[in-house]
């Protein structure tokens, strides 16, 4: 990958002050009309790189480079480096790339963060579908896949992959869908059987619309004003999962939670994964539909 050679390239030439084209090739598997791009590469951007020609000729660094005194703060280093790490789960960013920037950058405690965006239950596949997807961005690559709605319609999909989004403990990539032929945001997780085909399109056609998460959220729910009360055994779940400041703890160790939430479907399961450890106190219409559905469920596994 081009962007971590460009690095070790820099990183070498700190370390050993001079190195020929044909042995930064031979340490990298390419070629030294590769190496010569990566060189052309590196002086536009602006680092101060040449050759010498002739014997104990090479490529070298002006006398004096030193990459710690770049116009990067501490501040801006460490985000750097999170940023790089944040990457490391996608196979976009080798471990190796980072052990060579840290010191570069002086900053040897860099174990303060780990990431990982693989679901508990498969991971390794998990991680397969970000290398695909990343990839696929990357290169301006169409991929296909078969795609689960909400409602559990099922179809098969071909898109222009564009952005990947990270919002509210879930991964999403944001596409042009070539089925709906408009911008379409699917959610990495219910992607199922990707494939990266070799179709290229170009990025620059296909802009990703701003988003308006004023309204992108709920935006077809009726909004209710929720109050319920919980057990202390799910307090955890409450902290992740509601805003703190609507969350309440009481005298007696129970919590009180008062929040505006969609009056839907995705409402009444959620509310059902809390079981026995929530006693919802309003709206009165929301507990009568609670009690309807729990009928219906009771009626379903009835003995006949």
């Amino acid at each position: 990958m081009q962007i971590e050679r460009l690095f070790e390239i820099v990183y070498i030439l700190l370390d050993r002050k001079s190195v020929t084209a044909e042995d930064l090739a031979s340490h990298f598997g390419v070629s030294k009309r590769t190496i010569l791009r990566d060189v052309e590469a590196l002086s536009v951007a602006n680092i101060p790189i040449y050759t010498r020609q002739g014997k104990g000729g090479g490529i070298a660094l002006l006398d004096g480079y030193v990459l710690d005194k770049t116009v990067l703060t501490e501040e801006e280093k460490k985000l750097l480096l999170l940023g790089l790490k944040t990457l490391l789960p996608t196979g976009e960013v080798r471990k190796g790339m980072l052990s060579r920037l840290d010191p570069l950058f002086r900053i040897h405690d860099t174990s303060w963060i780990e990431v990982d965006f693989s679901r508990w239950s498969n991971p390794k596949k998990d991680r397969t579908k970000f290398d695909l997807l990343t990839g696929a961005i990357l290169s301006h690559k169409a991929i296909q896949f078969t795609y689960p709605s909400a409602a559990g319609e099922v179809t098969e999909r071909k898109a222009y992959p564009l952005k990947l989004l990270f919002q509210s403990q879930s991964w999403y990539i944001s596409s042009y869908c070539l089925l709906r032929n408009d911008y379409r945001t699917f959610k990495v997780n219910r992607i199922i059987s990707l494939d990266v085909l070799e179709e290229h399109f170009n990025p620059e056609n296909y802009i990703v619309p701003e988003r308006d998460r004023n309204k992108e959220n709920y935006a077809n729910a009726r909004m209710i004003d929720f109050k319920a009360s919980f057990s202390p055994s799910v307090a955890y779940r409450l902290y992740d999962e509601f805003a703190p400041e609507t969350i309440t703890r009481n005298e007696d160790g129970t919590f009180s939670v008062e929040a505006k939430l969609p009056d839907d479907e995705w409402l009444y399961g959620y509310l059902f994964t809390f079981g026995e450890n929530i006693r919802i106190t309003a709206p009165e219409s929301l507990k009568i539909k609670l009690r309807e559905k729990l009928k219906k469920m009771e009626t379903i596994y009835e003995e006949t």
